[in-house]
């Protein structure tokens, strides 16, 4: 689409300085946005590429100190960037109702009007959609799940037995939602293996990225609440409960029975091991390694992680060990000396 420089600042909440005519056909970065584009700038470091861009126009923090034929002055200019990040470059897939013949539909499933099926898509026994669900290529839905309204299952997807979507669900591809818990007992020098009896349910407006794998609880369920956001390659295993509006970003891991509060915050590559309970609010940096329970409220970092000022203390220390070992070392021979 193409917007008026005056109409998009009025739709972003920014004032202009410029000429309200130029036409705007997206967002891209500075160091490559053409004389359609539109860019931002809102830490100085960047000043530099204001020089030599071409783009029509920046969106700019309110104060910044910078000359530039076409600027969108804002308070909030990484808001006012997302807005138009989602009016000018961002394309909806839109549901396209039908069911591709290479389809392998049980019998028992009802599938509304308004869903629309890939190629090579196999949905299991008693299986229940809400409207507008999109189930791209080559997924596969086993008995009894449920997928609420306006859900999408990207390409090879995988959802076991009894799984429950809310509405709005992204799925991205690969994901596998409702696999066997790591649930094993050995008797007599034998493993084996305990029957994970549980399934997944996620809430609504949960996202769930590329790879990721979220086993079913062992006895009741693994939840994820409403709103919470899944990176890549994340790890939810058996019985874990997380709550609403998370962010855990890429390889994050969390071990079974454990319990995370609503708007936990998890770095890449951080952890939880089972059993444990993470209060509200809490944020764990990436690779921390969260070996107790965590208060609401709290930053931690580190492993084992503990409160975030007390590992940069520690982290500040250890930076000087190798001075600290040459005066031991100096000292010693002093000693030896006397």
């Amino acid at each position: 689409m193409t917007i008026k420089l005056g109409e998009l600042a009025q739709a972003l909440g920014a004032r202009l300085e410029g000429e309200e005519s130029v036409e705007i056909s997206k967002l891209n970065e500075i160091q490559v946005a053409t004389s359609q584009e539109i860019s931002f700038l809102s830490n100085p470091k960047y000043l530099k590429y204001a020089e030599t861009t071409q783009a029509a126009a920046l969106i700019v923090p309110e104060d910044l100190d910078i000359e530039f034929p076409n600027l969108l002055r804002t308070f909030n200019p990484q808001q006012a960037m997302l807005k138009a990040l989602a009016m000018l470059n961002h394309v909806e897939r839109v549901c396209k109702p039908g069911i591709h013949p290479s389809a392998v539909i049980s019998p028992s499933s009802e599938v509304p009007d308004s869903t629309e099926i890939g190629a090579g898509v196999i949905i299991g026994d008693n299986v229940t959609f809400g409207a507008n669900v999109i189930v791209e290529g080559n997924v596969v839905i086993q008995s009894g799940c449920e997928i609420g309204d306006d859900s999408h299952l990207y390409p090879n997807v995988v959802l076991y037995d009894g799984c429950v979507l809310g509405a709005n669900c992204i799925i991205h591809a690969c994901s596998v939602i409702g696999s066997d818990g790591f649930g094993f007992a050995v008797e007599a020098g034998e493993i084996q293996k305990i029957p994970q009896t549980g399934n997944v349910i996620l809430g609504d407006n949960v996202e769930i990225g590329a790879n990721c794998a979220i086993d079913r609880g062992s006895i009741g369920p693994t939840s994820i609440g409403d709103g919470t956001k899944l990176d890549n390659q994340v790890h939810i295993a058996h019985s874990v409960r997380i709550g609403k509006n998370c962010f855990l970003t890429a390889q994050v891991a969390i071990a079974g029975s454990t319990n995370l509060g609503d708007r936990v915050q998890m770095g890449g590559q951080s952890g939880v091991i089972g059993h444990l309970n993470v209060g509200n609010d809490v944020s764990i940096a990436t690779r921390g390694g969260v070996t107790r329970d965590v208060p609401d409220g709290m930053m931690v970092s580190g492993f084992p992680a503990r409160a975030h000022r007390e590992e940069l203390k520690i982290e500040a220390i250890i930076q000087k060990l190798p001075e600290l070992y040459k005066l031991v070392k100096t000292l010693e021979k002093q000693v030896n000396k006397a």
